[in-house]
């Protein structure tokens, strides 16, 4: 049982850090606002097919976070009442509902608006009339993979506590150092890490 419970746990873990996409998200449009116009070039086609292509792989490790860690939990001897008695576990399943959430909502709405208004511009450059309903877009895309690199480095932050809970002051500070980097990842292409 032991031997499961390890294998279980490396797979959550490696999992984790498979789901650190939104911030490779973020430094890919930052870079691609650093080449400035036009809009519609082979960049644009070529970062709009990276990210429209990621979203069946993200949705594969959500559901992989979810049955290993829930699979845990299970083997581990606690019902699924931990799910409201441990705190971080709790917290941790919100969070990988919450990012679901928001993949499902810019997979099956923002990206096909997305791809309708490059395939509606069908040149290029896209014609201003477009890139002004592009921009908005592409803009709300970025804010949500900044909400959900947040999220996955809090749910990575939370899973070190499931099973002995740091002080909550230190979890607090810990909250506010990966918003500030999230800020930071969001504003800017990050040129030297954490630097």
């Amino acid at each position: 049982m032991d031997a499961l419970i390890d294998t279980l746990r490396v797979i959550h873990i490696i999992n984790a850090i498979l789901m650190a996409w939104p911030f490779y998200a973020l430094v890919a449009v930052n870079q691609r606002v650093r080449l400035g116009p036009p809009l519609g070039d082979r960049t644009d086609t070529y970062m709009e097919n990276i990210i429209r292509n990621r979203t069946l792989p993200c949705f594969i490790f959500q559901a992989t976070a979810l049955v290993t860690g829930m699979a845990l939990v299970l083997l581990r001897g606690m019902g699924l009442e931990a799910l409201v008695t441990n705190v971080a576990l709790g917290v941790k399943l919100l969070l990988l509902l919450l990012i679901a959430g928001l993949l499902t909502y810019v997979h099956t709405s923002l990206q096909p608006r997305i791809d309708a208004l490059f395939a509606q511009a069908a040149s290029s450059p896209v014609p201003q009339e477009i890139a002004q309903q592009i921009g908005p877009l592409r803009l709300r895309r970025k804010r949500i993979a900044s909400v959900c690199m947040f999220v996955v480095l809090t749910l990575a932050m939370l899973g070190v506590q499931v099973w002995k809970p740091f002080p909550l002051w230190l979890t607090a500070v810990l909250v506010i150092a990966i918003a500030l980097f999230t800020w930071r990842a969001y504003k800017s292409v990050t040129p030297y890490g954490w630097v």
